[in-house]
């Protein structure tokens, strides 16, 4: 921010009378022509471009409370908080002196501001500003400015111009440009814990081969048991039977194909992660409560919250003599 501001006091203004007065003398005449002049300029320019913000769960709060009461004069109160605000209370004054005839006042302010190519990402970021029971019975020139979040542009200007001659001249100008920005406001989400009963039922199927392993002879018994009576002989069941087929695990006679079914069953706990909600939302508050309450002059109040917010109050007062003499000897 360029500022080039140029206040008054009386006694500044007395000097800036005398040093501005010149005279020119007529010897034939002999007649005085006096002229003199005051000005006063403010020149502000207030310019955010390229920046890149990224909020996560900040809180940016701005708070004006009880101050300024019954403040006379010249009254400039800036709040801010967050990034990248910029603010300014600015105040141009310009008087010439009531003796003179031919005097010239002239009071100007040039207000520029720019948010230009920025980016702003606020995750839950809630922003608040606020003005509460301040600034009351305040007189004079009054400029308030509270601001919360990014890229706010502030701006309260006056300019005052008094002559006692016929010619004075008060202008305020401001230009704001905005362009090529961009915010996303995102809320973050919440997650929690959820505890779950699961219940497993499975469906199987088994084939497989039942081999007989190696080679086996089996007794025969003219008794009604085994051993009972004589030991008659016995019967080979070998790979050398009738029919006999060689298995996986063996040479054996006997080989059997496989058939059946298992049952699974069993439970399962524990616990799974679920969206609870949003912490929070981007939340931008402004607020003026109990505030600027039997004020008289010019007041001028900004409160923004949020991002890229430009805001300006400008005030210019001309005030010449209409009925001053014309000139004198």
């Amino acid at each position: 921010m360029k500022t080039k501001m140029v206040v008054m006091t009386p006694i500044a203004i007395a000097l800036a009378t005398a040093m501005a007065a010149t005279s020119a003398y007529a010897e034939n005449k002999k007649s005085w022509f006096p002229e003199t002049g005051a000005s006063a300029t403010v020149e502000d320019s207030q310019l955010i471009q390229n920046n890149k913000v990224n909020n996560e769960g900040t809180e940016n709060t701005a708070t004006v409370d009880d101050v300024g009461q019954s403040a006379s004069g010249n009254v400039g109160v800036n709040v801010v908080a967050g990034t990248n605000n910029q603010q300014a209370n600015a105040a141009a004054l310009a008087s010439a002196d009531a003796q003179f005839i031919f005097g010239t006042a002239e009071a100007s302010t040039n207000v520029t501001q720019n948010l230009k190519n920025n980016s702003v990402k606020n995750y839950s970021n809630p922003s608040a500003a606020s003005l509460t029971g301040s600034l009351n019975g305040a007189s004079g020139n009054v400029g308030a400015n509270v601001a919360a979040g990014t890229y706010n542009q502030q701006k309260n200007d006056m300019a005052a111009a008094v002559s006692a001659g016929a010619f004075s001249t008060a202008s305020s100008s401001a230009t704001q440009s905005i362009k090529g920005n961009t915010t996303n406001n995102y809320a973050t989400l919440d997650y929690g814990k959820a505890k779950v009963n699961l219940t497993l039922e499975g469906e199987g199927s088994y084939t497989g081969i039942s081999d007989q392993v190696g080679d086996v002879y089996l007794d025969t018994w003219s008794g009604q048991s085994h051993t009972g009576g004589n030991n008659t002989g016995h019967v080979d069941v070998d790979s050398d039977a009738q029919g006999a087929q060689a298995g996986p695990n063996g040479e054996g006679a006997f080989l059997f194909d496989e058939a059946g079914d298992i049952t699974l069953g069993g439970s399962v706990t524990g616990s799974i992660p679920v969206v609870a909600g949003f912490k929070a939302p981007v939340v931008n508050t402004a607020d003026l409560s109990g505030s600027l309450n039997r004020v008289s002059g010019n007041v001028g109040v900004n409160i923004a919250a949020g991002s890229g917010n430009q805001q300006s109050n400008s005030l210019a007062i001309a005030a010449g003599c209409t009925s001053c003499p014309t000139g004198g000897e």
